[in-house]
């Protein structure tokens, strides 16, 4: 991969052995948002989890955020670590990357849950208004959030937003994600480039087996994911009954069993 600017390296976890399979959260969230998954996918795969640019412990970028930039940033962190084309997972902003990286050549396959791509002016209206809310929502609650989100009502109260069933999240896991979501630095700049602008339609150059998926019970992305699934080539949408937007932690294993089929698909 060559690019004339040279991004800030990228925090990651890497675990497991196998193909590579690279996991990408969503917009202020954090590679946490994959524990409940994990384990179970580093039995078999050599996983590497990272933190978008501006977020968790990564840098951000010194250029704005858009959906090419962040690419760039991914696919310099994959060459630094000698990862070549992996398997990818990506949620919401992540889930848009990966399909960045599958026009590319830079995947096997790709799992992309609710990723973000074209809507009506409506529609992403309402989704800003929602990420706004949610933003404003954490960073007040961030400070809080350790003895509050211990009982299971609380937190999935809070949670509401993101995923479906909240209680199966762990406390501390469901803490990293509220404070992750308050504190990421380059939240609106990501909002503004990264978000709002995107409206890509064009995807013919992906050629690997892609599956896109949404929970039943997410009210942020609206028709995005259905609309990628019908342009993106050859893509299979799949509902993830009883989830919500962020909804690996809803339903961990529906998901491991998503990644199995498209890499088996390749």
């Amino acid at each position: 991969m060559e690019t004339s600017t040279r991004h800030p390296r990228l925090d990651g976890h890497r675990e497991g052995s196998g193909a590579p399979l690279l996991l990408l959260p969503g917009l202020g969230s954090t590679r946490a948002e994959f524990q409940a998954v994990l384990p179970e996918l580093a039995r078999r795969y050599d996983v590497l989890a990272l933190d978008l640019p501006g977020q968790g412990r990564s840098p951000a970028l010194r250029t704005a955020p858009d959906v090419a930039a962040l690419t760039d940033a991914v696919e310099q962190e994959l060459d630094a670590r000698g990862v070549g084309v992996p398997h990818l997972l990506g949620v919401s902003l992540g889930g848009r990357i990966c399909l960045e990286l599958a026009q590319r050549q830079r995947a096997r396959s790709v799992v992309a849950i609710a990723p973000t791509g074209p809507l009506t002016p409506p529609e992403r209206a309402w989704q800003v208004a929602l990420l706004v809310s949610a933003r404003l929502g954490f960073r007040a609650l961030a400070p809080v959030a350790g003895p509050l989100l211990r009982p299971a009502v609380p937190r999935t109260a809070a949670l509401a937003l993101l995923r479906a069933r909240g209680w199966r999240t762990p406390p501390a896991e469901a803490v990293a994600l509220v404070r992750g979501f308050a504190e990421a630095e380059d939240f609106w700049r990501l909002v503004r480039h990264a978000v709002v602008p995107e409206a890509t339609i064009d995807y013919r150059a992906v050629g690997c087996p892609v599956l896109i998926a949404q929970g039943s019970h997410d009210v942020l992305t609206l028709s995005q994911a259905a609309l990628l699934a019908f342009l993106v080539p050859g893509a299979r949408f799949r509902v993830l009954p009883f989830a919500g937007h962020s909804g690996v932690a809803d339903v961990p294993e529906r998901v491991v069993r998503l990644v199995d089929e498209a890499a088996a698909s390749q």
